[in-house]
């Protein structure tokens, strides 16, 4: 089934004043689907709204710490106070926190968790009760990495909460079906983007200061990656098939399929360089 996207839909997206976030609020602008608005910034989401209110869009905002599942049910019970109605909601927000798996800091590991998996885990447990109940179809889109699918060193906090995500998001399609729920899922693996996502490294930290030529590494990828615009089309391209599987850069796929057949012969990992954003 074709889901058909237009100015009937209501979107929510976390994280979605810059990087991946900010791409998908523009691509839903362009479609004039309703728009609510979510980031942990103040000063960007103002900045984000500001430019909407000038191009006619309508939109709402809301300050949303995805970490904290209070925060993520007064998102949902706003978004359909305004609207009675979300098509689309795009988990998106997410940090990246580099370092020796032994080094990383306990509250390295749990932000990075609260964020990129369980701030996830808050959306679709405060949204997919409320659309299973609307009449309308509806779509959600966790936004993963190539990390969740390839693991790298210095990114054991990073890439066990994309996997993670992969994981939930595998699952959470599985328990739409079995219900025969008009709701589709689909989960994002990009490689470079274009973003900020590095911004939460603390050059002080004994962990982020020996993942430093990793960070550089990455930064570097990151700045001369795809634009953020381009990710969005493909994501909403995968919507409208109800694509579950949404890849930026398919080039890994041999690496995948090579990680895939050691598996099954039970032969030991090897680490192969992949840039993940």
């Amino acid at each position: 089934m074709v889901m058909n996207i237009g100015k009937q839909n209501v979107a929510v997206i976390t994280g979605a004043a810059s990087g991946i976030g900010l791409g998908l609020v523009n691509a839903c602008a362009q479609r004039n689907i309703r728009i609510v608005a979510a980031d942990i910034s103040s000063s960007r989401l103002a900045a984000l709204s500001e430019d909407l209110n000038q191009r006619g869009i309508e939109h709402a905002v809301m300050v949303c710490d995805v970490s904290d599942p209070e925060q993520l049910n007064a998102l949902a019970a706003f978004a359909y106070e305004r609207y009675g109605v979300v098509n689309l909601l795009f988990n998106n927000a997410g940090i990246m926190l580099n370092g020796l798996t032994w080094q990383c800091s306990v509250e390295d590991w749990q932000k990075t968790i609260n964020i990129n998996l369980l701030g996830a885990v808050y959306g679709v447990k405060a949204f997919v009760p409320r659309m299973l109940t609307q009449s309308s179809p509806a779509h959600i889109v966790n936004t993963s990495s190539l990390a969740g699918l390839l693991s790298s060193p210095m990114m054991g906090p990073y890439s066990a909460s994309k996997h993670a995500l992969v994981s939930l998001s595998e699952t959470l399609l599985y328990e739409l079906q079995s219900q025969g729920a008009d709701i589709g899922v689909s989960v994002l693996c990009p490689a470079q983007v274009a973003s900020n996502i590095m911004d939460a490294i603390d050059s002080s930290d004994t962990a982020q200061q020996n993942a430093g030529q990793l960070n550089d590494f990455l930064r570097q990828g990151i700045q001369a990656g795809m634009a953020p615009s381009e990710v969005a089309e493909m994501v909403f391209d995968a919507i409208e098939r109800k694509a579950f599987w949404v890849f930026t850069h398919p080039d890994f796929k041999p690496t995948y399929i090579a990680k895939a057949e050691a598996l099954v012969k039970e032969i030991n990992p090897v680490f192969e360089q992949v840039i993940c954003d």
